[in-house]
This record gives structure tokens, sequence and C-alpha cells, in this order.
């Protein structure tokens, strides 16, 4: 329902894109988190929601809130570590709230 909002966006990331030789389970265990701490500090940090399903990771929200999320993830499946992650998530919530008038 979201989507039908002309200000919400959909993204998909593959797995498959950055699978390489690590499994897509393990992938998949890197976003999601311990008992799903990293998915919902990135959903909670960026504004963005998240689905993560098969080999499949989904974005919805505007394109701002999907553009940091969508990097948040990307970093966690490019090797970063998590607290690299969210040090990033809260230094762009700093700017980004700095910014606006």
């Amino acid at each position: 329902m979201l989507l039908f909002n002309e200000d919400f966006v959909f993204e998909m990331l593959e797995l498959k894109d950055f699978a390489g030789e690590r499994s897509w389970d393990r992938l998949r265990g890197r976003v999601i988190g311990e008992d799903g701490k990293s998915k919902r500090l990135i959903q909670k940090s960026s504004g963005a929601l998240i689905s993560v399903y098969g080999k499949t990771i989904g974005f919805i929200g505007s394109f701002d809130d999907v553009a940091l999320a969508r990097e948040a993830v990307s970093m966690l499946l490019g090797g970063a570590k998590h607290g690299t992650v969210r040090r990033f998530l809260e230094r762009e919530n700093k700017n980004r709230f700095q910014s606006k008038p």
C-alpha cells in the first residue's frame, strides 16, 4: 500500500551480486543480525522498510531513506563490520537532520 504514495520507492538487491564465495545464508544473516538487531537498526536509522526474503533484499521508503538503507546493507554485504555500519548511519543521520531547515 505504501507504493501507492508517489513519494515512496521500491528497490531490490540480489544477493547473487554480492555472494562471491560466501553463502547466501551467511549474507542474509549479516543483514538481519542477531535476533534481527541489524535489520531493525538500519530500518530505524534510515526510515526505510527492509524485507530479507530468499535471495533478495527489498527496500520501501522515500528516495533518500532507501538510498541510505541500501548503502548500509551494501556495506554489510561487502564485509564491513556492524559497528562501522552503525557509525555510518549515526553520522548520516546527524548530517541529514542538521541540514534540514
